[in-house]
């Protein structure tokens, strides 16, 4: 990352799987599942943290996804 006169340059490194954090936080959850759709082997902390706002969601992210 560099810093310009208005803003940053900023030049991502590929992604790879790994365990992904959610520190109990719904968001945190929902957005690795998202990246999960394109980063092989990507594994969610505590996806039961979206139970917050959608207990149904490990389930019908499965479904969506093709999964299980």
């Amino acid at each position: 990352m560099s810093e310009t006169e208005d803003g940053l340059t900023i030049r991502p490194r590929p992604l790879h799987g790994d365990l992904f954090r959610t520190y109990a936080d719904h968001r945190m959850a929902m957005a690795a599942a998202v990246l999960g759709l394109r980063v092989p082997g990507l594994v969610i902390e505590n996806v039961e943290t979206t139970g917050k706002t959608l207990p149904a969601f490990p389930r019908l992210w499965e479904q969506l996804a093709g999964v299980g």
